[in-house]
């Protein structure tokens, strides 16, 4: 073995020797970085709060010396492990509590979960403090965590390969793409029981917090944590959370009384096709709605409508006069239409609690939800394949 390599060696055991008396420790590669050098230490408080951005509250701080240590000479005690946030800042940066989660390899803090009476070690580099995360100790429940930020940032870059600029032309595809991204993160920690380590797969779907796409997501969350730890405040926060969510596969969509085209008021059951039902949710001003109607929407009607295959259509326009001239020039008078000429403002959307289109719901004779949110090609399949049983 080389002088060198020895000295190295020699000088990594002895960094670990060092920092292994305090329950959290470890390096930070400082390098060319403009990042301040000091850490601060966040309990997230909620669930709600976790890696969201200014919403934790700052419990520590320690300083990254010359060679890149740190440490921490307390932690809060708690039997259970409790996940908390290691994170680094811009100089400028006002707020210690500022995190970046656009872009994986920028995020600028560190998960991790911390037991009373044990250790963590953490390992990283100033500028790309998550993706190069190293967590050791014996907490090891933060191998798991290890493991989904691995999965995650191999997951978004195939999701950011999708490559283009999004605009209404492409605006569902890239929605299809998003969706994966967030159904295959969630599958990654399905096998897992810990409370923590689900719920920050489930705030890094929609670090923003929006699930009104993905309520599904949130529901399975919600039942798989009631079953390992039901009295664990964010499960009791995740399912508070679901129960404000919009309807999701295996749910009936409400019998809702709808203001027709006609004038007349119609309860929306009694429009339900023979066998199956498409419950379209669009506008006149909507580009990927009015390209729906007539690459999709049109020539499924004409193919299975007298096979028991029915369209209902809710419009979200404020225009009587815009609305009737979209549906006549798309050719969609083949199908009832409703809306209350509200625009945004929509009673129905309330009812359904949602607020983005396009949207959609495939429901069976008695109103239960099949699919939601199909477009294109995959409506058109599963369409074609229900109707053909």
């Amino acid at each position: 073995m080389s002088l060198k390599l020895l000295i190295t060696v020699f000088y990594l055991l002895s960094l670990s020797i060092g920092c292994s008396q305090y329950p959290l420790s470890g390096h930070i590669e400082m390098s060319q970085s403009e990042m301040k050098p000091m850490l601060y230490l966040i309990d997230p408080i909620s669930y709600g709060a976790l890696v969201s951005t200014y919403e934790g509250k700052v419990i520590d701080s320690a300083a990254i010396d010359d060679k890149g240590n740190f440490s921490f000479d307390k932690m809060p005690s708690f039997e259970a492990a409790k996940m908390y946030i290691l994170t680094i800042q811009n100089p400028k940066e006002k707020y210690p509590t500022k995190l970046e989660n656009d872009q994986i390899d920028k995020s600028n803090y560190i998960p991790f979960l911390y037991r009373k009476g044990e250790n963590v070690t953490i390992h990283t580099k100033a500028d790309h403090l998550l993706k190069d995360a190293v967590i050791t100790g014996t907490t090891k429940e933060n191998e798991d965590i290890m493991q989904l930020i691995k999965n995650r940032y191999q997951l978004q870059k195939e999701f950011l390969n999708f490559g283009v600029e999004v605009n209404e032309s492409n605006l569902l595809e890239h929605e299809k793409a998003l969706y994966n991204y967030q159904k295959a993160l969630m599958a990654s920690v399905a096998n897992g029981s810990d409370v923590a380590i689900h719920a920050l797969a489930l705030r890094w779907v929609s670090p923003n917090g929006d699930y009104e796409r993905i309520p599904e997501l949130v529901k399975e969350t919600c039942e798989k944590i009631k079953q390992s730890d039901p009295n664990h405040p964010w499960t009791v926060q995740i399912y508070k959370k679901s129960a404000t969510l919009p309807l999701a596969h295996g749910d009936i969509l409400p019998d809702y009384p709808l203001p027709m085209m006609n004038g007349d008021t119609v309860s929306l059951h009694q429009l339900l096709g023979a066998k199956l039902t498409l419950i379209d949710l669009w506008a006149s001003w909507c580009a990927p709605c009015r390209h729906e109607n007539k690459g999709t929407l049109v020539p499924l009607w004409d193919e299975f409508h007298t096979d028991g295959f029915q369209i209902i259509a809710y419009a979200l326009d404020s225009s009587d006069k815009g609305w009737k001239n979209a549906i006549d020039k798309d050719g969609a008078n083949r199908w009832p239409h409703a809306s209350h000429l509200n625009g945004d403002d929509s009673p129905f959307f309330k009812t359904l609690k949602i607020s983005t289109i396009p949207a959609n719901y495939l429901i069976d004779k008695n109103g239960v939800i099949l699919a939601k949110n199909l477009h294109g090609d995959e409506l058109r399949n599963r369409v074609s394949d229900y109707m053909k049983k």
